[in-house]
């Protein structure tokens, strides 16, 4: 680090004493391709809509389709006026068996690319350290802009666990739907399961998830060039060096009518760029340019609420072109 610290202090210096050297700045819009991410989630448990607690006596049910729960009497003799439930289907004749489902989004991963190009801006100092005709070593630093959404849709299984209770009546039992009151008098319901608990699980149903990255890059590269003066009003440029990036990013998710969130993260990384540009004089002190990079930076990971996305930079590459001034 030392020793790269001691190089560029040295070309800045070299820039500063050849005076007489072309120096430019420039500005320039391009469009970015080939980011790719890849998304995982881990196995994500969804809350019971309902809380059927514990199955004994003296406590409050709550079912998806119906209630079982302690009435004014404190369910006197083992039983309750304050029940209900919702649907036929749940008589069995002489009890009815009520439900609470949880449904798990199973574990997936899936990956996305970008389909369109990206916008970027960016803005470079340049200044030859050479004074050649036809060719010139020198120094470029600019800072750059480039924007990056990521969307994914992907299908997801589910699992659904399903806690049913069985309880007793005697006597003709109301038409469904049927809400008991506190208070009662009305239709006696055992306050306790006659069965042991059962607890299922099978197959759900499949939900649509979607994840969604939407991040801002600003970087700042730093490097020496190489230029070829090709004719009189003609340059070619050849660029290389290291990146300092600070990435903004927004990861969402969505997983059907389940689940939702998000979350921002910003963080620094490294990377390496190489460029290629040619420049056309127009006037005595400006022209115009265009080109294009290569950029590599480290990959970026992200975790919200057990879902993970990692954006890859490994082979991106930029289309520029803009104005140049000297």
């Amino acid at each position: 680090m030392k020793k790269m610290n001691k190089i560029i202090l040295t070309l800045l210096v070299a820039g500063g004493l050849t005076g007489a050297a072309r120096a430019e700045f420039g500005v320039s819009a391009g469009a970015s391709f080939n980011y790719k991410a890849d998304f995982r989630s881990a196995a994500a448990v969804q809350p019971r809509a309902t809380d059927p607690g514990a199955a004994t006596a003296g406590v409050d049910h709550f079912y998806d389709d119906g209630y079982n729960r302690v009435d004014s009497s404190g369910n006197s003799g083992g039983m309750t006026t304050y029940w209900g439930y919702q649907n036929a289907s749940q008589d069995n004749g002489g009890s009815i068996t009520m439900h609470s489902a949880r449904t798990t989004i199973d574990a997936n991963g899936s990956s996305g690319s970008q389909d369109e190009a990206q916008p970027g801006l960016e803005i470079y100092w340049q200044k030859d350290l050479t004074e050649n005709k036809r060719w010139n070593f020198g120094l470029r630093t600019a800072l750059r802009w480039q924007q990056i959404e990521l969307d994914n849709r992907a299908v997801y299984s589910t699992t659904v666990e399903t806690i049913s209770d069985t309880y007793s009546y005697v006597g003709i039992l109301p038409g469904a739907p049927f809400n008991g009151s506190f208070s009662g008098p009305n239709f006696l319901l055992s306050d306790i399961p006659i069965l042991p608990r059962s607890i299922t699980s099978a197959a759900g149903p499949s939900v649509i998830a979607t994840r969604t990255i939407d991040a801002n890059l600003f970087g700042f590269d730093l490097g020496p060039t190489l230029s070829l003066n090709l004719t009189k009003k003609l340059r070619a440029v050849v660029s290389a060096g290291g990146t300092v990036a600070w990435m903004q990013s927004d990861f969402s998710y969505r997983d059907g009518a389940l689940a939702s969130g998000g979350d921002t993260e910003g963080t620094q990384l490294l990377g390496a760029y190489v460029g290629a540009d040619i420049q056309y004089q127009l006037g005595k002190h400006w022209g115009v340019f265009t080109g294009a990079a290569y950029n590599r930076l480290q990959n970026f990971d992200q975790q919200v609420d057990g879902r993970s996305a990692e954006l890859q930079f490994g082979d991106s590459y930029t289309l520029r072109t803009g104005l140049f001034f000297q």
